[in-house]
């Protein structure tokens, strides 16, 4: 697509939102000269982070020694552009076209550059595979926005605001929490092998679903149908030994299905369950595919339940054996994916073996502490030893908070097994110290 005949427009317009400096490149540009030009004009914006006038890219020319390269009558053709004769609104689509159109293609001429300079085998073809696709996807998520931050002294910048706040379901992770869980933050709950990670994760999407939000759950080691008959044995109030039966009848189902609503006076929230092989997702598979539903659903997720971190694919180092390098990594990019999209993103992680079966775990618990702990907005310990299993009993402990206070809270949690569902206990008391 050629767009040479709008160079000069674009140009102009960047001027007079110089903000779009930190994104174009100089080789955007047909015109050699508006090749130099635009790149002086960057240097000048990083300087003094304004956009230069007609002189002082005149005189920056003269300084550059660029004046055989530059025409003093290719200065004049950009700021002859007169853009009050332009809609403002044709004037930021056709500038954002350009950076998006010529950007994209310069990524794709670099990934195809990368694929023909490197040589590929059976070995390395995932990590071809990915790094080509990073180069196209890193590359092009624009951000056209400018957020200058909170003025320190403006008053009402001060404020707090809770409406990104919303409730977990449970009152002691609501309390700890200062009012639940929230959006642009990422939430891990940890436990040993087969403690019932899995479950806390389906009855966390459960609470979420029936108080009317969004929830996508991201399986990597179970199939998505029974993560199917978890959920709704909890959900609809079918015994789960009984749900491979129940499910055969479609009338029972959809006439479950159509008072869950009923329970609470709520319409229950969209629900969707995507299964991806064990450490075959990356945090960018992941996001591709709840933007996708989003834009095909019209919808927007609150909540995202990853089950779980330890097994997802770390797509900046797929080969690594440095499991603690790998948990960073991954937790870095979703507490970042969760950021950019305003979700919540709850997921597990596994205890080191030496806790397995213990009535207590702490923040060294995790197999990669200190990576993850510093990362995460909220991390819980999930606690059962032989005893409390044999009384159907939890007890979720606080072990790092975002926010100060509560810090190794516990609770105790009672499970019903025969419909997957958690309760916290009324009787006893929240412990803290």
């Amino acid at each position: 697509m050629d767009l040479s005949n709008s160079e000069h427009i674009v140009i102009r317009n960047i001027l007079e939102d110089p903000t779009y400096l930190d994104i174009v490149k100089p080789d955007f540009f047909k015109n050699d000269e508006y090749r130099l030009i635009i790149g002086i004009c960057k240097d000048f914006w990083e300087k003094y982070k304004s956009s230069p006038s007609k002189d002082q890219i005149t005189e920056a020319v003269k300084i550059y020694g660029k004046t055989e390269e530059i025409k003093e009558s290719s200065i004049d053709s950009i700021f002859d552009v007169d853009l009050a004769r332009y809609e403002s609104d044709w004037l930021i689509e056709t500038t954002q076209f350009f950076i998006e159109y010529k950007n994209l293609t310069k990524s794709a001429v670099d990934a195809l550059k990368y694929l023909q300079s490197t040589p590929v085998s059976s070995e390395n073809i995932k990590s071809v595979i990915e790094n080509f696709k990073s180069i196209i996807n890193d590359r092009n998520t624009i951000d056209f926005s400018f957020d200058e931050g909170l003025d320190f002294f403006e008053a009402s910048n001060h404020k707090q605001p809770t409406f990104n706040t919303f409730s977990s379901g449970y009152p002691f992770i609501d309390t700890v929490l200062g009012g639940g869980f929230s959006a642009k933050a990422l939430y891990v709950f940890m436990g040993m092998p087969k403690v019932g990670k899995s479950l806390w994760m389906g009855n966390l999407a459960v609470q979420a679903v029936k108080s009317g939000h969004n929830v996508a759950v991201i399986s990597l080691e179970m199939n998505d149908r029974k993560y199917m008959k978890r959920l709704g044995s909890n959900m609809l109030g079918i015994p789960v030994g009984d749900y491979k039966n129940s499910a055969e009848d479609d009338q029972l189902i959809k006439k479950k299905l159509q008072s869950v609503s009923f329970d609470n006076f709520k319409i229950p929230g969209k629900f969707y369950v995507k299964e991806y092989p064990t450490s075959q997702a990356s945090v960018h598979d992941i996001e591709r595919y709840l933007r996708k539903i989003e834009e095909i659903k019209k919808i927007k997720f609150k909540v995202v339940i990853v089950d779980y971190i330890n097994i997802m694919k770390n797509w900046r180092n797929p080969n690594s054996e440095n499991t603690y390098m790998k948990i960073k990594q991954i937790a870095e990019d979703l507490r970042g994916i969760a950021m950019a999209n305003e979700w919540s993103i709850i997921t597990a992680t596994q205890t080191k073996q030496s806790d397995f079966d213990s009535s207590d775990l702490s923040i060294n618990s995790a197999a990669e502490s200190s990576g993850l702990v510093a990362t995460v907005d909220g991390m819980f310990g999930i606690i059962q030893d032989p005893m409390m299993y044999a009384n159907r009993e939890y007890k979720l402990k606080l072990l790092a908070n975002r926010e100060d206070g509560y810090k190794n809270s516990y609770k105790t949690f009672k499970v019903d097994y025969k419909y997957m569902r958690i309760i916290e206990d009324t009787n006893t008391p929240m412990h803290t110290e």
